[in-house]
């Protein structure tokens, strides 16, 4: 649609109080021959519209819109307001600057002179911008901006009320770039460059002046500009989303481009002492001057991992409409599955919209047999025996892998196997290989002393900068939920979940102290529920013959088959859980009970089944001995421990 001849004025405001009044004013005394006022409030919570409503009420026949929005930064409100725009020419104003008188008719004639697309006028700062004089300016020249292009896309170019651009050019660009905050720079750049689309595109003209266009404030605290951190991370992302999108762009601009981004985020973690001249940022920072293929997916996430931009990186895996995902997880059983679920859960919160394939390096999953009913949701394709990361003779075999991933993440943290698995192509390899050695991403910052559940989601992490993870939600299906319920219909609600087995005799605390343990809750009128395995009938046969009052919920007719789900269905149930080191004791913690869990020779603090319960107790066979032996750890810790739980649980006073 042709738009009229005249000029748009679009006033972006976000709690500007002290100033919106005298913004609006200067932009009054620039209206001529046919105009319209579009202000948008982008959220304020002081009391900005309210100002903004007094001005258009005091005048009423200036054809003034106000726009409000949610607080989603200047680039969305620029948008928002450009579906609004009727005339041929839109001038820019931040509601905090001043124009100078007759600014806006200088910029439109020099552009219908030179025939531009864009222009730039001079900006100037003051303390006290509200009282600055505009004098007369001898010399005024406007140039055509011949290289604007390569130095908007280097260096940038910020300012948005020095400016003004043609209605039509910033529809050709599809506006502002919304993945980042600022428009300040996605603006001029989009429209310098954007002949770099595809062929044939006409390149546009841009304009500058030497004549001050606007004055505003200095060393205010929430003006964007001012904000190191956030004009680093939008300058960077500006220009790694051009590139994406602009297939044209010369090799050795991009080579340019990605060494600039690279010396930025090395340089602004080095003045925040993050890292040091030994750090994994400096040696990219000096392999970027090399000969090499510049890889603009992995410098995305190194300017994400730079500034910890939480908006940005949401928009960001938002936007993203698909994702193909490698986990190498080599051998899969039981308890190395269970470890890993709280990581697969949240790298699926991350990328919803991905498809994650799940690669057993090692002989068969449980991803792809008991556990698949609760992970059929997150992982969408299990390879088993794949034959990866075993032998050497792999490293100059031909991969089998011919598909292209986006990412392959490495959970097993073996130099051999990171090295072949390096060998399936990706746009970003993640292992903890060697402190990240190999890794095309990576942090300095890894939280000591924690489980290989907590180590996992160190990675995940690495793409999103919440750590915030409350509850494990798994989805039972509607089978197994309806037989527990059936089972438990006429028995005691105070249930308590006991796995007193283990695959080795050495983690295993004496059966006779579980009878303890049993007759216990028993008095403080506590329904025991035993959980034992397949392969645990001699248990099964002891506690049932001594304690024939509690529950056997995997050995009841109720259950086709003892599985993995049915001890979290049954586990559901149930208050508190008291386990030793085993594969029950991680089902357990998927229901998100709070765990008593025994340790004798095993390591707690890296084995402990991951839980966001505040009430876990890990009780340690070495804290009451010498020796790591589990029978070391006395009756007596264990039932002060259920009594400390069901106390904070209000069950008992």
């Amino acid at each position: 649609m042709i738009k009229k001849n005249g000029v748009s004025f679009i006033v972006t405001v976000f709690n500007k109080e002290f100033f919106i009044e005298k913004t609006l004013q200067s932009v009054k005394k620039n209206l001529f021959g046919n105009y319209q006022i579009i202000i948008i409030d982008d959220g304020s919570t002081d009391n900005s519209v309210d100002k903004i409503r007094n001005f258009i009420k005091k005048n009423h026949k200036i054809d003034i819109k106000l726009l409000l929005q949610k607080n989603s930064g200047p680039s969305i409100a620029t948008n928002n307001c450009l579906k609004h725009v009727i005339y041929s020419y839109i001038k820019m104003v931040d509601g905090d600057d001043i124009l100078a008188p007759n600014s806006v008719t200088f910029l439109k004639n020099e552009m219908e002179r030179l025939n531009l697309d864009l222009i730039y006028g001079d900006w100037k700062w003051d303390k006290d911008h509200f009282t600055y004089k505009f004098q007369d300016q001898k010399n005024i020249k406007t140039t055509l901006f011949k290289n604007a292009f390569e130095k908007f896309l280097l260096k940038g170019w910020g300012g948005s009320s020095n400016l003004m651009v043609k209605t039509s050019a910033l529809l050709e660009v599809n506006g502002c770039d919304e993945n980042v905050f600022i428009q300040d720079y996605s603006l001029p750049l989009k429209i310098a460059g954007n002949h770099h689309k595809k062929k044939g595109l006409e390149k546009f003209r841009v304009g500058l002046s030497n004549k001050i266009i606007c004055v505003g404030p200095k060393f205010i605290k929430n003006r964007i500009i001012t904000n190191n951190a956030q004009t680093l991370f939008d300058l960077s992302m500006t220009s790694i989303n051009f590139i994406e999108s602009h297939p044209l762009v010369e090799k050795e601009l991009k080579k340019k481009l990605y060494k600039k981004i690279i010396r930025r985020c090395w340089k602004w973690k080095k003045s925040t002492g993050e890292n040091s001249y030994l750090s994994k940022d400096f040696f990219r920072y000096l392999r970027s001057y090399l000969y090499f293929k510049p890889n603009f997916e992995i410098l995305r996430y190194e300017v994400i991992n730079t500034w910890k931009n939480e908006r940005s990186i949401r928009i960001l895996y938002q936007n993203k409409k698909y994702l193909d995902i490698l986990i190498y997880v080599g051998l899969d059983l039981l308890g190395d599955a269970l470890i890993k679920i709280p990581f697969l859960i949240k790298l699926k919160q991350i990328f919803p919209n991905s498809k994650i394939t799940w690669l057993a390096g090692k002989g068969t999953s449980m991803m792809a047999g008991d556990l698949r009913v609760i992970t059929d949701n997150l992982i969408d394709e299990v390879v088993e025996n794949g034959e990866v990361g075993s032998s050497v003779k792999e490293l100059f075999k031909k991969i089998k892998f011919t598909k292209n991933f986006d990412i392959i993440i490495d959970t097993q943290k073996r130099l051999l196997t990171s090295l072949i698995l390096k060998k399936i192509k990706t746009k970003i390899f993640i292992s903890q290989t060697g402190n990240f050695f190999l890794s095309d991403l990576w942090t300095n910052q890894l939280t000591k002393n924690q489980s290989l559940s907590e180590e996992l989601l160190e990675l995940s992490y690495l793409f999103s900068k919440n750590r915030d993870f409350k509850t494990i939600n798994i989805r039972i299906p509607d089978a197994y939920s309806k037989k527990a319920n059936k089972f438990y219909e006429r028995k005691n609600t105070n249930k308590i979940a006991i796995c007193p087995g283990a695959s080795n005799n050495w983690k295993r605390w004496s059966e006779n102290y579980y009878l303890e343990v049993a007759n216990f809750l028993y008095q403080k009128k506590f329904l025991p529920v035993f959980f034992l395995g397949p392969n645990e009938k001699e248990l099964y046969y002891f506690f049932k013959e001594k304690i024939p009052n509690a529950s056997f919920p995997l050995q009841s007719n109720e259950v086709d088959r003892i599985n993995p789900i049915y001890t979290i269905a049954y586990a559901k149930e149930c208050l508190l859980g008291i386990s030793n080191d085993t594969g029950c004791g991680h089902l357990l913690s998927i229901t998100n009970m709070p765990l008593i869990t025994l340790f004798g020779e095993t390591n707690p603090v890296k084995f402990s089944p991951y839980n966001t319960s505040n009430k876990n107790i890990i009780l340690r066979a070495d804290d009451y001995g010498k020796k790591k032996d589990i029978n070391q750890i006395p009756l007596k810790a264990v039932t002060q421990s259920i009594q400390e739980v069901l106390k904070a649980l209000g069950k008992i006073s």
